[in-house]
């Protein structure tokens, strides 16, 4: 926890604050057809750099009298979404080669277009299976690849006839890439560690919801076990997937800038994951005993108050660096106390971490040329092993490339055939939607759907409203600044405002046209495309995740009776195993989770097999919870005698039978023997929480795997929990 300073809040902090929490509140009431959202992971850095880059384009255009320039902002806008995170070497190749790339299959495409229609065909069942296929080297190649193949379909349909018009146009709009990319690493550089303290920024916002989110459970009536199985799925996952990419953040930073900053970030980091262990006992805590808490308010104001100052801790690492990560402020630790005293449980919360014990695997960024070209061998060579691989139908990549490429074409033939106006807009839609599997694309085509309706009507009245060039990129910035800052937050807004967006600098270049078609044929286009990729990827060769929830299921329960059982063997200490325990077991439940959410959005059905197994993977949250209030809790001086420690060994002893036992009855798919009897001497409250909750499990895997659903069994389940 970093130490906060002590000057007065200023007024943006307070207006830091007041977004927080209206961020907070759109999230929770988003409607449901916004599968992502979340408005703390917005960048307004990214989104003015973009919007500098493109519209500096169309005013250069405007004073020039070159309408083309719409594609040297266009090409702009395109490089600065192909910016890779990490070092300035990343950044510089994820740039450049898109640029490059984009430039000579885009300018074969159009090439190719002006030869005829099959020719354009070709090309585009080319470039759009080349594009999906670049999802096998990784992410980072994924988005040049699919950014490329997006220019490639898009310059299709505007068609070349000649060597001047070509190099004309494409010089154009390389123009732009290069500007992009110069402003972005020689301009308007990135400080080396601003993703990093960003990403421990989103860590300490997330830790503030989850404490927000947990005050309003207490403070609620009528809250029920579902309730906080959702509490701690959606904030437990959520704060372990920011821990992880600040990890990876930090690890992308080259050595050689190193120093303070880095130890700073890294102390704050341990002290997350200290704050999350914390916040994760007392959910615990507040669910098991939320009936026995004697002043229910108090502990709702203390929660609302850690939420706060976790908030502001958050705002202090992305602003500078801080000295003296490693102690807990005055007030923390006094929040901390009254709210272990108001719970009625001695919860330990102390940053013990140091920097030495978060492994992070460092990226080389000043590489002697020998080892840089090893290492650019190396990468070939593994880029080889994939491409290898993949090179088999069975291979998930290779059908995705596949059926990207026919439905690309079939759309880009179709709207060659109705002589539906502005046409790219459906292939593109169809490339940007088509993903993987079942499970991933149908969600991506109902927010680029929705998006694309609400973004219509928004271009349409910025047409009917604005004519004039200069005003058009008045309005055009803005909507830039915008998209760029929203496409990690929610791809519904990023849709929403890339519709406008297009449709303006589109308009640009053919200045003839009226705005108000164009947002309709735009509207229309994406309606197609979500329609086309929606029957394709159901159609061709669908490819659906492995049917493997039975091994992550077996992987969560393993994970988090592991914890359970050492949390309850542990007698003080260090507890850099314990921690490294509870990180492997929140990993295994958010691998487990979203097996099963796939496997439901694929089947798009629900079933009482389904509820089960929720109901299971809420129980191992429960179960990891209870093991970090018995961790905690061994501060415990009033619990720590001989006589609990020996009714700890033997519920530990208990625990690892019963795991075994649970992991054959997964591994078999089919009820095994009962579990053994548990322990009959007198336990303590974590102690018999734990007994409970591994029982109730147990109950609840049987009935999973039995395959059939029994209704009088799950209604007593129900009732236990």
């Amino acid at each position: 926890m970093p130490r906060l300073s002590r000057r007065p809040p200023l007024a943006g902090s307070r207006l830091r604050h007041a977004y927080l929490l209206i961020a907070d509140y759109l999230t929770r009431h988003r409607p449901v057809w916004m599968v992502s959202f979340s408005l703390t992971d917005a960048s307004l850095s990214e989104g003015l750099r973009a919007a500098c880059a493109a519209t500096s384009m169309l005013v250069l255009g405007d004073v020039l009298h070159q309408p083309d320039f719409a594609w040297a902002a266009i090409g702009a806008f395109w490089t600065c979404l192909a910016d890779a995170a990490g070092s300035n070497r990343m950044r510089f190749a994820s740039m450049a080669g898109f640029a490059l790339l984009s430039t000579v299959c885009g300018g074969l495409a159009a090439y190719a277009s002006g030869l005829g229609v099959t020719a354009a065909a070709i090309a585009v069942l080319i470039f759009a299976a080349g594009g999906a296929l670049g999802r096998i080297w990784g992410p980072a190649v994924a988005q040049i690849a699919i950014l490329s193949a997006t220019a490639c379909v898009v310059m299709v349909d505007h068609p070349l006839h000649g060597l001047a018009d070509g190099v004309s146009l494409m010089g154009v709009y390389l123009a732009g890439c290069v500007w992009a990319t110069a402003l972005s690493l020689a301009v308007w550089r990135i400080h080396p560690f601003a993703p990093s303290r960003a990403a421990a920024q989103r860590v300490y916002v997330r830790l503030a919801d989850a404490c927000r989110d947990c005050a309003r459970l207490v403070r609620r009536e009528g809250v029920d076990f579902g309730d906080w199985s959702r509490h701690g799925a959606h904030h437990r996952s959520q704060i372990r997937e920011a821990i992880e990419l600040t990890r990876a953040a930090l690890a992308k930073v080259p050595p050689s800038k190193s120093g303070e900053m880095r130890a700073s970030l890294l102390i704050g980091l341990a002290d997350a994951e200290q704050v999350f262990a914390f916040l994760i006992a007392v959910a615990d805590a507040c669910e098991r005993r939320r009936r026995e808490l004697p002043e229910p308010r108090r502990v709702v104001r203390i929660l609302f108050a850690l939420a706060e100052l976790l908030d502001a801790s958050g705002r202090e690492i992305e602003a500078a660096p801080i000295a003296q990560l490693s102690r807990l402020h005055g007030r923390f630790a006094r929040l901390t106390r009254r709210l272990e005293a108001e719970l009625g449980e001695p919860l330990a919360a102390s940053a013990s971490m140091r920097p030495v014990d978060l492994e992070l695997d460092l990226d080389t960024d000043t590489a002697s040329p020998e080892e840089l070209g090893r290492a650019l061998r190396e990468a070939w060579g593994r880029a080889r092993a994939v491409a290898r691989a993949n090179l088999d139908w069975h291979s998930i990549g290779l059908r995705h490339a596949a059926r990207t490429g026919v439905a690309t074409t079939f759309g880009f033939l179709a709207v060659r055939a109705l002589h539906v106006p502005f046409g790219y807009w459906a292939t593109m839609a169809i490339l940007l939607i088509m993903q993987p599997s079942i499970a991933t694309s149908w969600p991506r085509s109902l927010e680029r759907a929705a998006g694309s309706v609400a973004g219509g009507v928004v271009a349409a009245a910025i047409g009917l409203a604005i004519h004039s060039p200069i005003g058009v990129s008045v309005v055009v910035f803005p909507l830039v600044v915008a998209t760029m800052a929203f496409r990690s937050a929610s791809y519904s807004l990023f849709v929403f405002f890339l519709t406008p967006t297009f449709v303006l600098v589109a308009g640009f270049a053919t200045p003839s046209a009226h705005e108000l078609g164009y947002a309709l044929a735009r509207l229309g286009n994406n309606v197609l495309g979500c329609v086309i990729a929606f029957a394709a990827t159901f159609l061709l060769w669908p490819s659906r995740g492995p049917d493997n929830f039975h091994e992550q299921l077996g992987e969560a329960l393993a994970a988090n009776l592991d914890y359970l059982a050492r949390a309850l063997r542990y007698t003080g200490g260090a507890a850099r195993d314990l921690e490294r325990l509870r990180r492997i077991a929140g990993l295994a439940s958010n691998r487990a989770e979203e097996s099963l959410q796939r496997m439901r959005l694929e089947a798009i059905r629900h079933s009482g097999g389904h509820w089960l197994a929720l109901t299971a993977l809420a129980l191992c949250r429960r179960v990891a919870g209870t093991a970090t209030r018995a961790r905690l809790g061994v501060a415990r001086g009033a619990e720590a005698n001989e006589q609990g420690d020996a009714a700890g060994s033997l519920t530990a002893a208990w625990v690892d039978a019963a795991r075994a036992q649970l992991l054959s009855t997964v591994c078999m798919q089919r009820p095994s023997s009962p579990l053994p009897a548990a322990p009959e001497c007198t336990l303590s409250l974590v102690e018999a929480d734990a007994t409970h909750q591994v029982q109730l499990l147990a109950t609840v895997v049987e009935q999973y795997v039995s395959g059939g659903v029994d209704t009088p069994a799950t209604e007593a389940i129900a009732s236990r929990l």
